[in-house]
């Protein structure tokens, strides 16, 4: 899709967003403030009733802000509302995306006038979309003899068929199978590094959000609790909490179990057979070399000592449970 002056701006750009709903004590969504680029995948994480729906929905400008602003190729989404829809695709969960007793062909045409796509720049798009999301030999079968992936898959290429250049994705591989959601994992990062669409995705899938958003931003109760490159999030947590793993050459006798726990009680103990395992997580390096030394002096022998690196799933239950990093 070409674009004027406004290819300057971000594709999208959220500035101090809030939703206060009535007979509500708290905000919705309280001060959320993220851009995203061209080409670049946002995950939008939080527990739920965080306010990742109500984000979504007013980025989609189903949902009119108590106050703030949502700019999608420097188009205000409320103030411009029908240049800024232009520019954006969705599949909400929850939704109705699809007709079910339409075929894939048939869905795709009534979607793609609903998009005002010229009739023949849409047969020519929905014959390229059934190819990218692979359902092009199923094309004439009614959706409702889809499986749910095939569905999702679907509602995907629904989604694109006016070319939008930011995509929402509201929980993309929810009750899919493992196939599935590889499938619709692959469409999502090339839809983004070979396309260059910007993607907001929602997900309780810490997986799936490591390996394919850029950046992350976690939302609780309302507010924001992380902004950042998915790498650099990583990187901090780990600068201020290591887990480590220390390998033991002989089993534990109890009385050195019992005061190793008593000692530490944040201390998992797993392999409790010929070599077990001893599991912490440390706030700085002093708390290892205690760890090191008590096993010392308690005449256990150490076999290895590494350290884990956290997993994106370590960090949101961090950042969403009170504990900080």
């Amino acid at each position: 899709m070409e674009h004027s002056s406004v290819d300057t701006a971000p594709y999208l750009a959220v500035r101090n967003l809030r939703k206060q709903y009535p007979k509500q004590a708290q905000p919705a969504v309280d001060e959320v403030s993220f851009t995203l680029a061209s080409g670049r995948l946002l995950a939008l994480l939080g527990p739920n009733g965080a306010g990742k729906t109500t984000t979504i929905k007013m980025i989609a400008g189903l949902v009119l802000p108590s106050f703030g602003e949502v700019r999608v190729l420097g188009q205000d989404v409320i103030q411009q509302r029908q240049a800024a829809m232009r520019h954006i695709g969705a599949v909400l969960e929850g939704a109705r995306n699809l007709y079910w007793r339409l075929s894939a062909w048939e869905n795709l045409l009534y979607f793609g006038a609903v998009r005002l796509v010229p009739p023949r720049v849409l047969r020519q798009r929905a014959e390229e979309l059934l190819h990218l999301v692979g359902l092009h030999d199923d094309k004439d079968r009614e959706v409702r003899h889809f499986s749910r992936g095939m569905q999702q898959k679907l509602a995907i290429a629904a989604a694109l068929l006016h070319d939008p250049d930011l995509l929402l994705l509201d929980e993309p591989t929810l009750e899919l199978d493992v196939e599935a959601a590889r499938v619709v994992e692959k469409t999502v990062i090339n839809l983004a590094r070979e396309r260059g669409k910007a993607i907001v995705l929602t997900t309780h899938q810490m997986d799936l959000a490591e390996r394919v958003a850029d950046e992350i931003f976690v939302i609780h109760r309302g507010r924001q609790v992380a902004y950042a490159e998915t790498n650099q999030l990583l990187q901090e947590y780990n600068l201020h909490r290591q887990t480590v793993q220390v390998s033991l050459c002989a089993p534990l006798a109890s009385q050195q179990l019992a005061d190793l726990q008593q000692t530490y009680p944040a201390l998992s103990i797993s392999g409790n057979g010929r070599f077990p395992s001893l599991t912490c997580t440390i706030d700085e390096q002093a708390t290892l070399v205690q760890l090191l030394a008590h096993l010392d002096r308690a005449g256990i022998g150490i076999e290895t000592v590494s350290y884990q690196r956290a997993r994106l799933e370590d960090v949101f239950v961090s950042l969403t449970t009170g504990a900080q990093p």
